[in-house]
């Protein structure tokens, strides 16, 4: 039991700070692999899910519900990984205008099938068989969402993506997830596409826990308000769910510019620009540096980690314990060293500038240099 409220300490703590999560998480590197659909075919036919159907089980499912009809009265909903479509349950009191489960397990969905054959009949629900990851729909809906399953459907930003046209221009995502710290880092991906609109957790008594949460893309606002400004049909464009990234051209003229300051001042140097998953973009190496480029990468990818510079980062490693045991954990890939930059659009993460192969104040000053060169495009 002890063991259980440590855990359950641990993971709240993570949802706003998710370097507490990485601290504590067991196999961090190990990607999360979905089952099968035969695992979920047998399991479905062997009656494994009918728990779901409890009170005591659909806690979240109720918040969620309450949380979507708040802002989108008699909602029109698409869950993907409906399952038997037991979340819907939660809904009816709330009156949705329509409701269509997806599930790429045929046991589930012939069960749904069943279960709610007379709101089917009424052509209030639709329960079909479809994979979550690639299903495609005509309609458009106040909210898709992912009930328990997001962490199986692969990158969240192109499942996310996908979605978009699905989407009413101010709609939004639904999530319901069990409390864990390897999907957790899925949230807070998530977040940094939009603007969380509700988000709780709720514990059980055995120890367990969901995060509830909907989030409206920060992008699908932006075109709503537009599209009426300009009293154009409401068609959502594809990229609406898009979130602000760097592009290719932007990330070699940060680099460059890093490059070029610190060569003004005498040093060469090495500069590197990442994505928001910390993946290197550009890498440039002035030909008299010293050492492989090979310290940029990992400094940048530490700002957008932490989403903090390394001018906080460093003096935060010599004060804090666990953030020091952090970086010690993982010396191959993490670098909080003065140099690097968390970069923003639009108040989004979507990468990192560092400098490295000189002095820690030096390279500082070149990748701030660099930055305030292209302040109307990035912060």
């Amino acid at each position: 039991m002890a063991y259980l409220r440590w855990r359950r300490f641990v993971e709240m703590v993570s949802l706003d700070r998710p370097w507490v999560g990485e601290l504590f998480m067991r196999k961090r590197h190990k990607p999360i692999v979905a089952a099968p659909v035969e695992k979920w075919d047998r399991e479905y036919r062997d009656g494994v899910y009918d728990r779901l159907a409890r009170s005591d089980q659909r806690h979240h499912h109720r918040l969620l519900a309450a949380m979507i009809a708040d802002r989108w009265p008699n909602p029109r909903i698409l869950e993907i990984g409906a399952g038997e479509g037991v979340l819907f349950e939660a809904f009816r009191a709330h009156a949705p205008a329509r409701y269509v489960g997806v599930d790429f397990s045929a046991p589930a969905v012939e069960k749904g099938l069943e279960r709610l054959s007379a709101e089917r009949a009424a052509g209030q629900v639709e329960l079909l068989l479809g994979d979550g990851r690639t299903f495609r729909s005509d309609e458009a809906f106040d909210v898709v969402v992912f009930s328990e399953c997001i962490e199986h459907l692969g990158e969240v930003e192109d499942l996310v993506a996908h979605y978009a046209p699905n989407l009413k221009p101010d709609g939004g995502v639904g999530l319901t997830m069990w409390l864990a710290l390897k999907p957790l880092r899925l949230w807070h991906r998530l977040k940094r596409l939009g603007r969380v609109l509700d988000e709780a957790a709720v514990n059980t008594p055995w120890g367990g826990g969901w995060l509830v949460a909907v989030v409206r893309p920060v992008r699908a606002t932006a075109t709503a308000l537009m599209m009426t400004l300009a009293g154009l049909a409401s068609v959502v464009p594809t990229d609406a769910f898009a979130a602000p990234a760097l592009d290719l051209p932007l990330s070699v003229d940060l680099a460059r510019a890093a490059v070029d300051a610190c060569a003004a001042k005498g040093a060469a140097v090495s500069a590197a620009v990442v994505d928001d998953k910390g993946n290197p973009l550009v890498v440039l190496r002035s030909p008299a540096s010293p050492k492989p480029p090979v310290a940029a990468p990992r400094k940048a990818a530490t700002a957008v980690q932490f989403d903090a510079p390394g001018s906080v980062m460093e003096p935060r490693e010599k004060t804090d314990p666990a953030f020091a045991a952090l970086i010690k954990a993982e010396p191959e890939r993490l670098n909080p060293h003065a140099g690097s930059l968390p970069l923003h659009m639009g108040g989004q993460l979507v990468g990192g500038l560092a400098v490295a192969d000189t002095s820690h104040e030096t390279a500082d000053a070149c990748a701030r240099e660099a930055l305030a060169r292209f302040a109307g495009k990035v912060n």
